[in-house]
């Protein structure tokens, strides 16, 4: 019974780092670029750094070519129809604090990341020692679960505004800007999940508490 307990939390924990491993690759490949371009820059190398913005896009037509990527194993183009993709913004008229305020959402999602997986680890912790009913537990599902809501409505705050400041300057051919993909993402759900989660074992507790009152 303890095996399977453990090889169900070691599951979960791997899971969980694996639904946050491409916002991490995005952040650690774009700290890596940033110093390679920061080294260039101190030799003397002129370097033009295209702005790019993160934005969920939907075809108007499936049969229409809206891009192309180029194949290496013989040199064509293939078409591509990009649905999360990093586009180009030539110019940006939108308002300083607009990107201010992307940055500061940058950031408090990480640490939201960060808290979330913090206390999942320690519910995993728990729930290994047989500390499984206990008040501590509630209060760790409910904290990984608003973390996660949190972070998922501000990962849509920023996609929206990254998509609105590209209809200030772009347009694209064969496809329109759509935030609503943005709520593909499983962190919604799984925030609250564990939000769910915490109810019951909260509900289970109270019963619990009021049983033993009783007798």
């Amino acid at each position: 019974m303890r095996k399977r307990l453990n090889i169900f939390c070691a599951c979960m924990i791997a899971a969980f780092l694996l639904s946050v491993s491409g916002n991490v690759y995005m952040l650690v490949k774009g700290f890596i670029n940033g110093v390679e371009t920061g080294m260039k820059a101190a030799q003397g190398e002129t370097i033009d750094i295209p702005e790019y913005k993160m934005v969920h896009i939907l075809p108007t037509d499936m049969i229409e070519t809206t891009g192309t990527v180029t194949n290496l194993k013989d040199g064509r183009q293939l078409a591509v129809k990009p649905i999360t993709a990093l586009v180009e913004c030539p110019y940006t008229q939108s308002a300083p604090w607009l990107e201010t305020l992307q940055v500061l959402i940058s950031l408090i999602v990480v640490i939201g990341f960060v808290y979330a997986t913090v206390y999942f680890a320690k519910l995993m912790i728990h729930i290994n020692r047989n500390i499984v009913f206990d008040w501590i537990n509630v209060k760790h599902l409910r904290r990984i679960g608003w973390s996660m809501v949190s972070i998922c409505v501000l990962s849509y705050i920023s996609v929206w505004i990254s998509n609105h400041q590209l209809t200030q300057s772009i347009e694209l051919a064969g496809s329109e800007l759509n935030i609503l993909i943005a709520f593909s993402d499983s962190t919604l759900i799984l925030g609250f999940i564990a939000l769910l989660a915490s109810e019951v074992f909260a509900i289970g507790l109270r019963l619990k508490e009021e049983n033993e009152l009783t007798i």
